[in-house]
């Protein structure tokens, strides 16, 4: 945890190498201290058919997917430590955004709390 999703045009790869873009996401809510080494987990998912206000502008919105128990400061940091990043790499993108998301805990299973719940038992 988190989960980042990246979704932007398929187009920007004129722009962005998208490994950089992954990588810059990454490392940006990496390095927020909210999480245990290894935790973060970034993706990308691209869009052919989209418009930004009106038109075929270049955007990027990173949603950000994560266990409830942070404080709303917390979220708002990790939110623009992200956009930031992004906008360093991306500085004539004019429509960059990050929302941050609860899951709730008990609403969310992976392989870990599976062995976990399995060994329990």
């Amino acid at each position: 945890m988190p989960h980042c999703v990246i979704e932007c045009p398929a187009d920007l790869a004129r722009i962005v190498n998208f490994d950089v873009l992954v990588e810059a996401v990454h490392d940006a809510a990496d390095a927020s201290g909210l999480f245990s080494a290894g935790d973060v987990k970034a993706r990308l998912v691209l869009a052919n058919h989209y418009r930004v206000g009106g038109k075929r502008a270049p955007y990027v919105h990173t949603e950000v997917q994560l266990l409830s128990g942070r404080s709303e400061l917390q979220k708002k940091a990790l939110a623009n430590d992200i956009a930031r990043a992004v906008c360093e790499l991306l500085p004539r993108v004019e429509m960059i955004s990050v929302e941050v998301r609860d899951i709730a805990v008990q609403a969310y299973a992976n392989r870990a709390s599976l062995n976990t719940l399995s060994e329990a038992v």
